[in-house]
């Protein structure tokens, strides 16, 4: 698991990102662009970024949708289909002759490659590098401001080995438990296990019930269990959020959390906040079949931190 990865939608992160506990590291973003987003998201949320800052938003997009073609050009991370394939092709070609420089003036000389990259871009959803091929304005979306959002979040996230954010055993002094009705399986379904402090951050493992069970009977469709699949959001008694680097599902029942930074000093409780779920027990039409369901397991868990 990628410890630049936030685990939580990018609304969860940019609002821990607004009130992490002291001591904190986040690095310094490296372009401008990102940099004035970074500042923007202080008072605004990822869906007003576009109307609100729309030359930033553009920039830092067609940045990330150009690193990615640059990534399919080598044809080594997975991208598939003809127009991927077209891609390649070109871009070897293009290699053969000796052509270099930087990728957007390259797009631009070359027509084979522009239109294989034209190709690629559309079939993968590039819309701002389509419009940037075809020479119109570069106008963000909702949509655009979000993934910019998302790749803020990403710039800013502390490089940092897993290990150091507590591999071990649970540190002295802590104790890791549930909260009212935590260790009640047939009633909460989510039990904390245990919490393990590092230099950088926590980790906490939380265990689930089994994976989701959907049985079939004369009314339709019934979900038996669950597979839940991680926290939303992380506070404490202080007010302090905690950032989400990083989620480790990992198909054993149990999902671990690296969470960032330690729990601020004087704080006694961590509050551990599920997604939206609906209901343990839920039928389904017949229509549903195959369909996944939103469960609620349990809303909150509670870990009190020992004195």
């Amino acid at each position: 698991m990628s410890s630049t990865d936030p685990g939580v939608p990018v609304e969860n992160a940019v609002r821990a990102l607004r009130r992490l506990a002291p001591g904190a590291l986040v690095r310094r973003p490296r372009s401008p662009e990102l940099r004035a987003l970074a500042r923007a998201l202080r008072s605004l949320a990822p869906r007003e970024l576009a109307r609100t800052c729309p030359d930033a938003v553009a920039r830092v997009v067609l940045a990330g949708q150009l690193d990615a073609i640059g990534r399919a050009m080598t044809g080594w991370y997975g991208s598939a289909g003809p127009e991927a394939a077209r891609l390649v092709r070109a871009a070897r070609y293009s290699r053969r002759f000796g052509r270099a420089g930087p990728l957007r003036e390259r797009l631009r000389a070359e027509p084979g490659l522009r239109a294989a990259a034209l190709g690629w871009a559309e079939a993968s959803g590039c819309r701002l590098l389509v419009d940037e091929l075809l020479g119109a304005p570069l106008v963000p979306r909702v949509e655009d401001g979000r993934q910019a959002a998302e790749l803020v979040v990403a710039a800013v996230l502390p490089q940092v080995e897993l290990r150091d954010l507590g591999p071990g055993g649970p540190a002295p002094g802590r104790v890791a438990g549930a909260g009212p009705g935590g260790g009640d399986r047939a009633g909460a379904g989510l039990e904390v296990r245990a919490l393990h402090l590092g230099e950088l951050g926590f980790r906490v493992d939380i265990e689930a019930d089994p994976p989701v069970d959907l049985a079939r009977d004369d009314g339709g469709l019934t979900l038996r269990a669950l597979w839940w699949n991680g926290l939303g959001r992380v506070a404490d008694d202080l007010g302090h959020e905690y950032l989400l680097l990083a989620k480790d599902p990992a198909g054993t029942g149990t999902v671990r959390h690296w969470c960032h930074p330690r729990p601020a000093a004087g704080a006694r409780v961590l509050r551990l906040e599920s997604g939206g779920y609906r209901g343990e027990l839920l039928r389904l039409d017949p229509s549903a079949a195959r369909t996944c369901a939103d469960v609620l397991v349990k809303l909150e868990l509670t870990v009190r931190l020992a004195a």
